[in-house]
Order: structure tokens, then sequence, then C-alpha cells
């Protein structure tokens, strides 16, 4: 078999930083002059523990983020955020990794560094097949082609090719696979580069091998045996080892696709690789079972079980079931097989039922034959005395059963109607309690912003005109008495009504922004980040991506809150110095991203403001949106919204001249 390169990709995408990571190396980087070797330090120092400590690995990332900013140098900038989405990828965290590998690109785009962008359109590609979005990584593999030919970095558009060549493969396309491994190889042959030379040679014996074009195919295992002796690397020889397995297994030859495997296993515990390890022990049970040494093929099979549940690294379990229910079948241990036969059916996809029923029913007769023959045999004196008998006994018990089993049939069909039925009402009547739900705290959020509004009227007409009444009969004052205009308190009460009238305005404008009304939520948000940035001790740096339009008011308002409140919390509680809002629109989605630096929330923390996240968790369902937490102590905080927009965009207003 051709294992899937899932996240391949991802593999690379640190790029090639090496360096020995020590808290004490830490601290004298920290200690050095902040310029362009600390930069590389850094980078240096962090990259190591992206897949071993991803605490460290994120405190170096922010200092280098911190540091790269102040240098304005955005292919490091870039790179932090590539860094992030590798973590984030590794974790399975597909949303984050995807937004943080769009900011990296956002950034990469203003240096001359194709091959970074490149390497990002890989790894999308790898987190989208995840997803099962086949097409989406096709886009990207195709983005990063068109960015890498014509260019030095042979490498990477080889790696490609050989990507496109197993997303084919896999696809069952081996026509349209062969073709990405042949350019593969060809470049590979012409660069030296052994590894995409295996990896290409290895695609091309699978693709013909799968198409039965046998005498093409082992002069091709030939060459990839031959080019990974050469190279002595562990990664090689299992490459070549795993496609010559198969090749002679399509091939029914099982004596060489045994060795083969044998040495998968042998080369996968030497390089402590438990996914190559895995597949050594499949290939050598579907080898035995070619050879019909059945008991030696469970043994592996059992091997491979073991394994994959231990380590969790199973992505195969309806094919080691399968195999186990052959076997046992094979040796006429039917009550085995059809134990097995249904840990494969549950494990399997459920297509093609027709043909899994007819099978379940094949090893069911034959396993309740079996345990007949079995009582048989132990009675077969009194069988034999009474063998008329026995026969019409025989077929009333089948009559008995057959109306038995429409009878259980029948009512199986009833209970599960009525089953279904009584799920809808619940299902029905917990959607109008939901909705009730959203309703009720769409109108208390109305309430408050009416209250909000009338309000910031009061304070910007009332409260604000009187402080200026106040302000203009004491300059008045001043201007008939003498000598008040330079006293200490008369200046000192003009200076606290101007901060108090400076007050009321602030106040009367957070509570309803003018700006975002009359611009829009892309700029009103723009516009209070600054203002955080110049009234507090947060730097928040703000990014859109994609054109945000207007959207009805009721919305822009709410999801402005949203964003005052989140900002507001990390102002207050987080301690951070810096923070980043990033809001993207893409096919009528809205997505917003707020992180910052600060010391993030512990457990206890979050039970104590615990009501406040509910309350921001239910306002953002009442708007049909998602909303998301990530945080840890000492690792600042992440929050990330999303709502559908259809039906909320306001449509351009167009004036006919």
């Amino acid at each position: 078999m051709m294992p899937k390169y899932l996240l391949l990709a991802i593999l690379l995408t640190g790029g090639a930083f090496f360096a020995s990571a020590q808290d004490t190396t830490y601290q004298r980087i920290i200690a050095a002059k902040d310029d362009s070797a600390k930069v590389i330090q850094l980078a240096n120092y962090a990259y190591p523990f992206t897949t071993t400590d991803t605490a460290k690995a994120q405190k170096a990332y922010n200092e280098l983020m911190r540091l790269s900013r102040k240098l304005n140098y955005p292919y490091w900038i870039g790179m932090v955020w590539v860094n992030r989405g590798y973590m984030s990828a590794l974790a399975v965290n597909d949303r984050q990794a995807i937004s943080n590998y769009d900011t990296a690109i956002y950034y990469l785009r203003k240096t001359t560094r194709v091959d970074k962008i490149a390497l990002c359109h890989l790894n999308l590609g790898s987190i989208k097949e995840r997803q099962g979005k086949v097409n989406d990584k096709v886009g990207h593999l195709t983005e990063a082609m068109r960015l890498l030919e014509n260019t030095k970095y042979k490498d990477l558009l080889n790696h490609v090719y050989n990507s496109m060549g197993v997303l084919f493969f896999n696809l069952g396309e081996f026509e349209k696979g062969l073709t990405y491994f042949q350019k593969g190889l060809q470049l590979a042959k012409e660069e030296k580069d052994t590894a995409n030379h295996v990896e290409a040679l290895h695609g091309i014996v699978n693709c013909l091998s799968s198409q039965k074009h046998f005498k093409e195919a082992f002069s091709y295992g030939d060459e990839l045996m031959a080019v990974a002796t050469a190279s002595k690397d562990n990664g090689c020889l299992l490459h070549a080892h795993t496609g010559l397995t198969d090749l002679y297994r399509r091939n029914q030859q099982a004596g060489p696709a045994i060795e083969h495997a044998k040495k998968i296993v042998q080369y996968a515990i030497s390089g402590n690789d438990l996914q190559y390890q895995l597949i050594g022990y499949l290939s050598m049970a579907d080898g035995y079972q070619l050879a019909k040494d059945y008991r030696k093929s469970i043994e592996f099979y059992n091997k491979a079980l073991v394994l994959g549940t231990e380590k969790d690294v199973v992505i195969q379990l309806d094919d080691i079931y399968k195999g186990l229910s052959d076997a046992y079948e094979q040796i006429k241990e039917t009550g085995k097989a059809f134990s097995f036969y249904k840990l494969y059916i549950a494990n399997r996809d459920s297509a093609n039922t027709v043909k899994t029923r007819n099978n379940a029913t094949e090893l069911d007769i034959k396993y309740q034959t079996a345990q007949k023959e079995k009582d048989l045999s132990l009675n077969q004196l009194q069988i034999a005395q009474k063998e008329v008998q026995l026969q019409k006994s025989r077929q009333m018990s089948l009559y008995g059963i057959g109306a038995a089993v429409v009878a259980l049939m029948v009512a199986l069909l009833v209970f599960f109607h009525f089953g279904s039925k009584r799920k809808l009402h619940q299902k029905q009547l917990q959607t109008m309690q939901q909705e009730k739900e959203i309703q009720l705290l769409q109108a208390v959020m109305q309430g408050e912003e009416k209250e909000r509004s009338r309000i910031a009227k009061d304070l910007h007409d009332g409260v604000a005109g009187m402080l200026a009444a106040v302000k203009m009969h004491f300059t008045t004052i001043a201007l008939h008495v003498g000598g008040v205009l330079q006293t200490e308190g008369y200046q000192q009460g003009i200076h606290l009504l101007d901060e108090a009238s400076q007050e009321v305005r602030k106040t009367s404008h957070n509570l309803m922004p003018e700006v975002l009304l009359q611009h829009g939520l892309d700029e009103a948000m723009r516009r209070y980040c600054n203002n955080v940035t110049n009234s507090s001790k947060l730097l928040v740096e703000y990014n859109s991506i994609g054109e945000i339009g207007r959207f009805i008011d009721s919305f822009e308002l709410s999801v402005y809150r949203i964003v005052q409140e989140l900002l507001n919390n990390i102002v207050k509680h987080s301690k951070a110095s810096e923070a980043i809002v990033q809001i993207t629109y893409q096919s009528g989605l809205l997505s917003i991203t707020i992180e910052d630096n600060g010391i993030g929330m512990t457990k206890d923390a979050q039970h104590k403001d615990g009501i406040g996240l509910r309350s921001l968790q239910s306002r953002v369902k009442a708007m049909n949106g998602k909303i998301e937490f990530d945080s840890a102590a000492g690792q600042g905080l992440n929050a990330y919204l999303e709502f559908e927009t259809a039906g909320l965009e306001k449509e351009a207003e167009f004036s006919i001249a």
C-alpha cells in the first residue's frame, strides 16, 4: 500500500532552523541588543520547540513578533505566523491554522520569498484534504506550482509535483498521478535530489502496478531499490521496501512481498516510525494470506491491531478486521470470522450496503451451520435413530424462525417509526424553546442599545451642555473680578471642567459610536483599536482581510460591542503589552480573531469570570454566530468569532446622473 501523506508539507514549513535550546540560552538572547542578529537567534531558538514544548515556542515567537515589528521585518513577521499555523495544524486546530497561514501570506507577499508563500499553500492544501475538501487542496497545490515554476526553488517544486501525484493516486486516478510523479522524477534527477527521487519512483511503481503494467513497474522498482540503497537513508529505504511489497503483492508473488515487508518493519522500528511499523505488519499479514499461511497472517494482523490501538495511530482498522475475518474463515473458525466481520462492518464506510448485508448473512449461516454440525456430531446416535422426526422438527423450526424474524422486523419498523416521530417532536420543541430564548435575548440587547443611546444623548446634550455653561460663567466672573484669572484655584477649576467635559464626550461616544453609523464596522473597529492604543499601555494592531462592506446597523453595533468588551477585558485583566485584532470577510463569512500576549486565564480565573464569558457566548448565539476561546496560564488569550452574513449586507446605493 502507498501511505497517504496527509500533512507531509507541514513538516517542511518551519524552515531550516537548527539550534540547541536551553532556558539560559533564551535569557542570553533576550538580554542582547535588538538587531537582526537577535532576530535570527530567536528564530533558531524557537523552532525546535514547535513539536516538543509549544509553551516555550509561543513565548519565543511572541518576542520574535515584537522585535520583527519594531525593526519592520515583514519576512520574520510572516514566518512567525507560519510557525503558529504549523503548531495549530499539529494540534488539529484547523480553523486557527488556516487563519494563521492566511495572515502569513499577507505579510510574505511584501517580500520576494515566493517559496515561503508556496509552503503556506502546500500546508493549506494538506489541511483542506484532512477536512475532505479535495478541490480546495488542488487549488492550493496549483497556486504553489504557479509560484514556483521558473524559480530557483526546484526542490520545493519537486515536492509539489509529488504531492499532486499522491493526491491523484489516493483518488484512484492513476494516469494523472503517474503524470505528476514523472515530472517529479525528471526534476529530481536534474537536481540530484535523492529524497524526491525516491518518492517519485515509489509513486510511479504504485501507479503502474495498480494498472497491471507489471513489466514497467518492476523496471522502475529495480531503480527505486538501487537509489534508496545507495542513499543509506532510513526514510528512503522505507519508501522503497513499501513500494516493492505492494508491487509483489499485486503480482501475486507472496515470498518476495513478505521479505520486503520484513524490511519495512526492521527500518520502521530502528527509526521509531509507528505508522510505517503498522504498514509493515499489515503488509506481512497480506503476504502470508497470499501464501495461504493463514495462521501467520492472523499473527501479524493482531500485531498491527495491538500496535495501532496502543499508540492511537490506526487509520486502517477496517482493513485489519476484514483481514482477520477472511483468515479465520479460511481455517474454518467461522465464529471468530463472523465476530471480526461485524467489527469490520462497524468501522468501514457505509457504502455498498447490499453486498455487506449478503456477506454478513452468508457468514452467519456458516456459523449457525457449524454450531449445529458440532451438536449433531456429539449426538450422532440419537440423530440416526430419529432422523425422520428431526427432519420434520427442523423444517418446523425454520418456519417458526422465519415467522419470528418477520414479526420482529415488523415490530422493529413500528418501533423505529414512532421513535423517529417522537425524536422529531422533541427536536421541534427544543428548536422552538431556543428560538424563544434567542428572541428574548435579542429584545434585551435591543433594549440595552436604546438605553445606551438615550444615556449618550442625555450626556451629550444635557451634562456636556451644563459643563460648557458652567465654564462660560466662570470665565465671565473672571473677566469682571480682577485677579481671579491668575489664581491657582481658578486655573485648577477650569482644568477639572475641561477634563470632565472630555470624559463625558468620550463616554457618550463609547455608548453610541457615531463613526460606526457613518463609516461602518471596519473603520469603527480600526479607530477604536487606535483609541485603545493611545489611551492605555496596550499596543493594539488591527488588520482587515477582504473587502468588508456595510451590514445592517443592529448587526454592526452588536459585533462592535462584543469586540469592545473583549478588548476592555484585555486592558483590565490580561497584563498584556500587545494585542492583535484581525477581521476577515470572505464568501458571506465574517470572522474575527483577537489575540494578546498576556497572562492568559487559569481554570480558576475562567470559573471566576464565567458569567462574563457566558454572557458573550449568549450574545453571539443570539446573532447566529460562533465564539471560541483558547487560553492557558502564561500563554495569552485567543478569541475567535464567526458570523454568517447572508441577508445582513446593505445593498450599495447608486445614483443616476
